[in-house]
């Protein structure tokens, strides 16, 4: 990284957002976005990161704003419950779970990431941030079926984009897969309080592999996202995901970053939309 660049991102990282922040960085970094590779940043909240590229919007969104998701964030340090146990499925290269850690160190987050390169950042940022006794790291997709080899497909110049289908990629890597409640009882975890799930659509499957835990009456809340094209290339309908968790006994509510948590009066089936999972009382 040359030293103009480093230091322009260290700006941009002490600035605000504000209108056009984004467009103006693209421009002004263009050359680093498409040549630079394993960029280590300081970002936000004590936290560093090792950062594959900076062509994948996750990781220019670090290296301009220092965080990722910043509205995200704080919703989970809100909403987390005190000393809990997180799962933090689809965690990539720790962009959400590192700074959760360090405003959080009551809770314990355990993560898990299929792609095999993404994994190796992940568990490297984890200990650049001294987070090993706080987060706990995994390779391995998350599904509907224990003991499968799954083909994982990941571009790692789209490295927060890798699906179990070939939505970015068409060049697969096999992985192991584990339904969710197998993989709480390979844990041995008492408990779990809270999951945070981004997998690119097969959330339907790693709920209906988590049928015991998560149809308990004191099942965990889950924070995901409905994406309908993504739930599509799945091969399941539209809204699948959501359904099963109502199934559950799950309410279902809409994370609206302006206006907070709204009640979904139905199942959603076209758009997008970052929802969380409540047992009802």
């Amino acid at each position: 990284m040359s030293s103009f660049s480093y230091s322009f991102g260290s700006v941009l990282r002490s600035l605000p957002q504000f209108r056009g922040k984004h467009r103006l960085s693209r421009w002004v970094l263009k050359n680093l976005v498409s040549t630079g590779h394993d960029l280590r940043v300081k970002g936000l909240l004590g936290c560093e990161y090792l950062l594959p590229n900076l062509t994948e919007n996750l990781a220019f969104d670090v290296f301009i704003n220092g965080i990722y998701e910043k509205e995200t964030n704080d919703f989970l340090v809100e909403h987390i419950p005190q000393n809990a146990i997180v799962l933090d499925i689809g965690a990539n290269i720790g962009t959400i779970c590192i700074p959760l850690a360090k405003r959080r160190k009551d809770i314990r987050v355990y993560c898990v990431e299929a792609s095999p390169f993404v994994f190796e950042y992940l568990k490297t940022n984890v200990e650049l941030n001294g987070l090993t006794d706080q987060i706990f790291c995994h390779n391995l997709a998350i599904t509907d079926q224990d003991g499968a080899q799954l083909p994982f497909y990941s571009d790692p110049e789209k490295f927060g984009k890798g699906s179990l289908a070939p939505i970015f990629a068409d060049v697969a890597v096999m992985v192991n897969g584990m339904s969710l409640d197998s993989f709480v009882n390979f844990l041995k975890l008492p408990r779990v309080d809270f999951i945070k799930i981004d997998i690119e659509g097969y959330e339907y499957a790693a709920f209906k592999g988590g049928h015991t835990i998560l149809s308990s009456p004191v099942a965990p809340s889950i924070l995901f996202e409905f994406v309908d094209w993504a739930e599509e290339f799945s091969k399941v309908a539209k809204g699948s995901a959501q359904k099963i968790l109502s199934d559950y006994g799950y309410s279902l509510l809409e994370f609206d970053e302006k206006n907070g948590l709204i009640s979904l009066p139905k199942i959603l089936t076209t758009g997008s939309a970052m929802l969380v999972a409540r047992k009802k009382s």
